[in-house]
């Protein structure tokens, strides 16, 4: 019998915004919503990671939204990887405010309560500043993590397409009530469709130790993998 998943989505991609002399993780989900990982957050404050999830835990709204997203392809790949390894407990952006208003500033350290403060006041302001909320401006923040990793504008541009398309798909299986690690399996099977290999195995041809296999591929791979995705959406 199979070991469950230890995630529930995996991110198409990453993006840092800096908040003063921190950074905000964010995520864009396979299932198309923008993510924000919580832990870098709580240990920005000097707060108890722990005890802030169990608070998280507690509120049957923020329980609700919570999601562990991985980097991953796989339940097999990320078992490999070992626990915990590139995976964020994270909940939907516009869900940040409830958990930062949840920590009380009057009752933390002194030295951290005009921290918390200024999370509470301005955290959601950059995030507006960098996600109008939609698919569009999350793949706008994303392209120019690209830029600043190297890549050509032509592959780029054949990346969104492909994250285009992937967000159709997803769209499509959630009408289907596709969940959780189903997202990965169902993506493993049009990968090997596609290339005759699984990711994880994809990723150990090519040499990649971590992300995403399709941050690595040839323009001419992208567009087989939107091909292959592309021919299941209905």
């Amino acid at each position: 019998m199979s070991e469950p998943a230890n995630y529930d989505l995996l991110s198409i991609g990453e993006v840092t915004i800096p908040f003063y002399d921190d950074d905000l993780i964010v995520q864009l989900g396979e299932d198309g919503k923008i993510y924000v990982a919580l832990r870098p957050i709580v240990e920005a404050l000097g707060l108890d990671w722990s005890g802030q999830l169990q608070r998280i835990k507690r509120d049957p709204v923020l329980n609700a939204e919570l999601k562990t997203i991985s980097v991953g392809v796989t339940p097999t790949e990320i078992r490999g990887r070992g626990q915990g390894a590139k995976d964020h407990v994270c909940l939907p952006k516009q869900y940040l405010s409830g958990f930062l208003f949840g920590i009380n500033a009057n009752r933390v350290r002194e030295e951290l309560r005009e921290q918390v403060i200024r999370w509470q006041r301005e955290a959601h302001l950059i995030l507006d500043a960098a996600f109008t909320g939609d698919e569009d401006s999350a793949m706008a923040a994303i392209r120019q993590r690209y830029l600043r990793q190297g890549y050509d504008d032509a592959w780029i541009k054949q990346r969104q397409i492909t994250i285009e398309t992937r967000n159709q798909l997803t769209d499509e299986w959630k009408t289907r009530g596709i969940q959780g690690q189903q997202y990965g399996i169902l993506t493993a099977v049009i990968h090997r469709g596609a290339f005759g290999l699984n990711p994880s195995e994809h990723k150990q041809l090519k040499g990649v130790e971590k992300g995403e296999v399709r941050d690595h591929m040839t323009g001419l791979e992208l567009a087989f993998v939107n091909v292959a995705e592309q021919a299941t959406i209905a």
